[in-house]
């Protein structure tokens, strides 16, 4: 009777939906996101193609739409085609025609009748062509639509212009205007010759290759559409990864700045503690309570004051250095100068949770192993280094592994000090030289190739990296506290 009651009230059937959905809720909110970051980080993904939304899919669409057309209209365009090959080939020819005129000329022989009768020929075929081209859709092929236009463009400026401006508009032509017609024009012409040539060759290839003057057609958009496609590139992301100085230096800067802001995060946190858990102190628990402020306040809001105090010139705490001790800062020239403050600002963020942990750790020591010490003799060190260390040490040990995971994360304080700067030429062994920040931890390297550079498939790809370094850490320390029985101290 009472398992039918339970099964009433908690059927199964309402526990599955529950899981089901408690799974399909994980797998989105956190499966995929990772998953697509794995992804990510083996392909090209720029800004241009991570998220190219409707704009592919109408070049795609683009493309389909003139393949078809080009395919159903190529009677029409190879006969364009060769019709407009047949008049470039007359052009050519009464070019010639031309130059050896010019070049054979006297001003007794000059024969101007002669230049402005090629001048109309050879403007109607090339005008012909011209609507040949436009109206057969033989312009869609760069290899007839740009030559085709520098023709016409040399031919108008850099021969009709100055056969008028040398010989048309002279009453006398003189010798002196023969040369300079020889020595500017005639290269000129030889040169709208050459033009005309090529656009002989893509018309000719036309008629016999048309599928490669469809292909030639598209080549742009298949470009564009291209460079909006995603591309699985393997492990080459790793490769630039490791192939610059500016990633390695930012592990190596990484590790440098956990060596030195987890002791100090331990160490304030722990006198800290120490301190205000003494009865000695009055008013502890109010000043306890204001020792959590840090805390409270949010990161962007507390690091930004942290910058202005420091902000050369203008900073209180850099004018109080200053004129007090004689220490001139600067966080955006000085590398080490802002690596300092990287770790007090740190150490201020961080103490209060190491703090806390630690005076959670003291308020479970037994007053009696203290008093019982006090009574053998101990004095006030002793009694810390007997019996209150080695009872603190587990949390305090446990503290210090979660600051110093968050220390290999560090990204907002550099961020918001001064983006990991200042800039200056980064080289390490092995590596060849870069210009990059020299406090770029790992985490804002990876955020600056993704939002300065756009580059995110390399940003994805040293996040992996990051990742496979926490990894490690949480191993090691798995491996050190249960395996061999740190645990137990």
């Amino acid at each position: 009777m009472t398992a039918r009651r339970e099964r009433l009230l908690y059927p199964l059937r309402v526990a599955f939906l529950l899981v089901a959905g408690s799974v399909l809720l994980y797998m989105f909110f956190t499966a995929l996101p990772i998953a697509y970051s794995i992804y990510i980080a083996f392909t090209d993904a720029t800004a241009k193609n991570i998220a190219p939304g409707p704009r592919l899919k109408e070049l795609e669409e683009t493309r389909r739409n003139i393949t078809v057309i080009l395919e159903s209209s190529r009677d029409t365009i190879v006969e364009g085609a060769m019709r407009s090959k047949i008049l470039i080939e007359e052009t050519i020819q009464l070019l010639e025609e031309l130059k050896a005129s010019l070049g054979n000329a006297t001003p007794q022989t000059l024969s101007l009748a002669f230049i402005s009768r090629v001048r109309g020929d050879v403007d109607s075929r090339l005008l012909e062509v011209k609507h040949i081209v436009k109206d057969s859709m033989l312009s869609l092929d760069p290899r007839v639509r740009d030559p085709l236009d520098v023709a016409f463009r040399a031919l108008d400026i850099r021969v009709w212009q100055p056969l008028d401006s040398i010989l048309l508009y002279k009453i006398y032509v003189t010798e002196e205007d023969l040369v300079r017609v020889r020595e500017e024009v005639v290269p000129s012409i030889t040169y709208v010759e050459e033009q005309l040539a090529e656009v002989v060759k893509a018309l000719q290839s036309i008629g016999e290759d048309y599928e490669g003057f469809i292909r030639s057609a598209t080549r742009s958009l298949d470009a564009e559409i291209e460079e909006l496609r995603l591309h699985f590139v393997g492990l080459d992301n790793f490769r630039r990864l490791f192939g610059d100085s500016r990633f390695p230096y930012s592990i190596l800067k990484t590790v440098l700045f956990v060596t030195t802001s987890v002791p100090l995060k331990v160490a304030a946190g722990l006198v800290l503690a120490l301190i205000f858990t003494s009865p000695l102190v009055y008013g502890r628990r109010l000043l306890r309570g204001l020792l959590l402020v840090p805390w409270a306040l949010p990161v962007l809001l507390s690091v930004t004051t942290w910058r202005v105090m420091f902000t050369p010139e203008r900073g209180q705490l850099w004018v109080t250095l200053r004129e007090v001790f004689g220490v001139n800062i600067d966080i955006y020239v000085n590398e080490w100068h802002a690596f300092a403050v990287y770790n007090l600002v740190e150490m201020w963020l961080a103490y209060p949770f190491v703090m806390t942990v630690t005076i959670a750790a003291i308020a479970g020591i037994p007053r009696e192993y203290i008093e019982a010490a006090v009574v053998d003799g101990a004095r006030g060190l002793e009694v810390f280094r007997s019996i209150v260390l080695p009872l603190i040490l587990r949390p305090v040990a446990f503290a210090a592994i979660l600051t110093t995971g968050a220390s290999l994360q560090a990204f907002m304080v550099p961020l918001l000090i001064n983006n990991g700067g200042p800039a200056k030429s980064l080289s390490l062994p092995g590596f060849p030289p870069a210009t990059g920040y020299s406090n770029e931890m790992m985490v804002l390297y990876g955020y600056n190739r993704a939002w300065l550079d756009q580059d995110y498939g390399l940003s994805a790809s040293a996040f992996l990296v990051v990742v496979a370094i926490l990894l490690v850490y949480a191993i090691a320390w798995y491996y050190l506290l249960y395996r061999r029985g740190w645990s137990s101290v």
